[in-house]
């Protein structure tokens, strides 16, 4: 359909250019033969057709350059095999229902190569077998967020929405169905790029996301296996030489089955060179190394460090600008050695072969930094890349500068990098110039706990802290930033199940609070966590109000979460007299003054829905909410929409009892649950759980009693009373018992209003017990 309009449209610009044209010529002769009444007509009319031929020409040149969003011929004739694992590709995207897909294995088995050569064929060589599919491919570069990064390279700027993205490639070809390869995760990133690729298909029902993982799991669809002797042999044919099948098998060996090793032991033999008479690859690169000059050594440190640092190909203007001595004799003979790869005046490395080179240049190293640092510290586009140096090396540099590039970091986004910088210092790597300025220091500390939990890394940040060797002091507060890292230790308490410690932690940071934007942050993480634990919801409560109410600090993020927060302890008391409505208006103010507010808008129409089904009992109405925000949602990666997954699952459930909302309510708890299990997020994952048991009830399903024990137990050793208590009714209802009078009367006395009303009502009745995430 795309073709035939666009070629329709081409039609129509050509013959408006003829139009213009025969305008033109009769202008011309008009003038010629002294008629400028004529000619003066012919001049007028040629501006009608020429408005829109002008137009149309630049549309259609814009169509021609977005093209380049497809890269040309990403691989080179060296790529030999995977026949098996193309194949399997090839299915996996064209017959199977899986519409995200997953190529794992660790860095050096040959996945980047692979995604490369499926790409080429898929845009070029196999043309015609894929003629409705374009390829996109993205190197990840472990700075930025996936959304932020990919936005970057096909939007141009690093803030284009997911729908954005996904029109920008839909618009960049004639090809109905986009696939999107996205190179270079680690398990790290992994959460994240899955929450952006379900967000990309979602945006187009024929987008698909590939995604290469450095993981050696057995649950993804595609593992590239190891080069043995055929595979030798292959590579050594697309050098037109022949190698021995004695030597194919020592070369097999040598490489470890890497296609990495495998393919520069070959290129060795195309150079006369026998790597197998050197016993082992390590002894072959360091003979070659200690074969070249001063310069070529500190050249190939310096691009080896910077590489490391792009983790891309490195234009070779860049090199010479950080360092004039490097001269294109310089970079030919490192080609020739094979140390480097040359290609379109940029130059690439193989991760491998780089960390094998140097085990031997470590005496160039520190100065190959310290060239990146001074080169890059100026350039505020690319300021980060001195940051990086500066830490990874072990010269003395400017504290204020390295305290400002952090700060860009952190309100850049670029999470990834300050995480990178954090495992540095956690694992002693770091340059140790760093520990004369102790706020600095600290810095680190704190951006890199920081960014693991803008990334939902949460168990990642407990294992961080809990081997970290300072203990919690409160008495080590001597500034806004050690506030600010004590404050982050008490969150991750929160985020990490440790509630009752967080309760504790932040009410005695509360009163070592200096400001009263510190003190107010205390008071909502004390109130926020109380309310996890569902003990003392009433003290929550008055905090909540106290906050909502209070007009001597400027934090909107505080003041929206603690009014709906309020409202949310009220509805889970069955308070039919609250002010719910004058709650939300409330907010819709403070959101609408502020367009950075808008983003708080999911959170609150979620407690708006709830009120809606829980208080006015207008099902229909919560229903709409909530799918007029999901519809939003679910072309971002925002956790949020996982809430209103659950959200979702409680209405179809409770509402009615037909098949169909069997099914709608079971998709959605399921959805909500198995984020919940892939970011920890146990309360959501447990009322999640406990939401499909009383479905299951409802309609007459099994039920797992295991899963449920364990329920039971996790609930209780991470405070969770509320759904501890929930998880309780579920265990009587399945045995179909009587609630027991003291645990009735408990529930009266903490005010559990939703289990107190269905106590005594039938089994079916109290299946439809309203569960509340708090």
């Amino acid at each position: 359909m795309k073709r035939s309009k666009f070629y329709f449209q081409i039609g129509i610009v050509v013959m408006l250019t003829l139009v213009c044209a025969l305008f033109f010529g009769g202008t011309a002769y008009f003038l010629y033969k002294n008629d400028s009444g004529t000619a003066g007509v012919f001049a007028t009319l040629i501006g009608i057709p020429l408005t829109i031929v002008i137009a149309l020409w630049s549309y259609i040149l814009g169509k021609f350059q977005k093209d380049t969003l497809i890269e040309r011929y990403l691989n080179d004739e060296h790529f030999v095999d995977r026949d098996i694992e193309y194949i399997k590709l090839s299915n996996l995207i064209q017959c199977e229902p899986d519409r995200i897909i997953y190529i794992n294995g660790k860095f050096g088995m040959g996945k980047t190569l692979f995604m490369k050569m499926s790409c080429d064929r898929i845009n070029y060589t196999h043309r015609k077998k894929w003629k409705s599919y374009a390829a996109f491919y993205y190197n990840n570069n472990h700075t930025k967020t996936i959304t932020q990064a990919i936005s970057n390279k096909f939007c141009g700027h690093p803030d284009a929405s997911v729908t954005d993205i996904s029109k920008q490639l839909n618009n960049s070809t004639f090809q109905r169905n986009s696939i999107l390869f996205i190179d270079n995760i680690y398990e790290i990133d992994l959460v994240e790029c899955t929450e952006f690729a379900k967000a990309f298909i979602n945006c187009n029902k024929n987008n698909q996301v590939v995604i290469a993982v450095d993981s050696n799991d057995d649950t993804f669809h595609i593992s590239p296996g190891k080069f043995g002797e055929n595979e030798i042999e292959l590579l050594a044919n697309s050098y037109n030489i022949e190698i021995e099948q004695s030597d194919r098998y020592e070369i097999s060996e040598l490489s470890n089955g890497y296609p990495v090793y495998a393919r520069y032991s070959v290129e060795a033999y195309t150079k006369g060179v026998k790597i197998i008479d050197y016993r082992n690859l390590e002894n072959y690169i360091e003979e070659l190394i200690n074969s070249l000059s001063n310069l070529e050594k500190t050249s190939l440190s310096l691009i080896i460090c910077l590489s490391q640092l792009l983790q891309d190909g490195i234009e070779t203007k860049i090199i010479c600008g950080i360092d004039n001595r490097i001269t294109p004799p310089v970079i030919k003979r490192l080609v020739t050695c094979s140390l480097i790869n040359l290609y379109k005046d940029r130059i690439y490395t193989d991760k491998l072969i780089s960390l094998k080179c140097m085990d031997f240049l470590s005496e160039y190293r520190n100065e190959s930094y310290n060239q990146i640092y001074q080169y890059y510290k100026g350039l505020p586009n690319t300021s980060y890349i001195a940051l990086v140096a500066a830490l990874k090396s072990n010269f003395e540099y400017d504290y204020t500068l390295i305290k400002r590039l952090l700060h860009k970091q952190y309100a850049d986004n670029n999470f990834y990098l300050l995480i990178d910088i954090g495992e540095l210092e956690f694992s002693g790597q770091i340059n140790p110039y760093l520990r004369e300025d102790k706020e600095c220091w600290t810095y680190i500390r704190y951006y890199y706990l920081k960014s693991l939990l803008e990334l939902g890394l949460y168990d990642k940040a407990r294992e961080v802290v809990d081997k970290y060797d300072n203990q919690f002091n409160l008495l080590n507060i001597n500034s806004n930033i050690d506030f600010e890292y004590q404050y982050l230790l008490i969150d991750l308490d929160h985020l990490t199940n440790y509630l009752k410690n967080a309760v504790v932690f932040s009410y005695a940071l509360l009163e070592k609070a200096s400001t009263k934007e510190q003190k107010v942050k205390c008071q909502y993480l004390y109130a926020h966590c109380l309310r996890h634990i569902g003990e003392d919801l009433n003290q929550a409560y008055t905090f909540f109000t106290d906050l909502a109410n209070a007009t001597d600090y400027k934090d909107d993020k505080i003041r929206i979460r603690s009014i709906y927060s309020a409202a949310s302890i009220k509805m889970f008391q069955g308070d039919m007299n609250y002010h719910y409505e004058n709650s939300f208006e409330i907010i819709n103010q403070i959101m609408y003054r502020d367009i950075k507010n808008e983003v708080w808008k999911p959170y609150v129409t979620r407690h708006k829905a709830i009120y809606e089904y829980k208080i006015c009992n207008n099902f229909d109405v919560a229903e709409r909410i909530l799918q007029e925000t999901i519809h939003l949602l679910e072309v971002t990666p925002l956790r949020i929409k996982y809430d209103i997954y659950f959200e979702l699952g409680e209405i179809y459930r409770i509402r009615d009892d037909s098949s169909d909302s069997y099914e709608k309510s079971r998709a959605y708890y399921l959805e909500a649950e198995q984020f919940a299990e892939r970011v920890h997020d146990y309360n959501l994952q447990s009322s999640s759980q406990l939401g499909v048991m009383l479905l299951n009830i409802k309609y007459g399903y099994k039920i797992d009693t295991d899963v449920l024990r364990t329920i039971i137990s996790k609930t209780h050793e991470f405070d969770l009373n509320i759904n501890h208590n929930y998880a309780m009714y579920v265990k009587h209802v399945i045995e179909d018992e009587n609630i027991p009078e003291e645990m009735v009367t408990y529930w009266e006395k903490m005010q559990y209003s939703d289990l107190l009303s269905l106590a005594y009502k039938s089994k079916f009745e109290k299946c439809n017990l309203k569960l509340t995430v708090m």
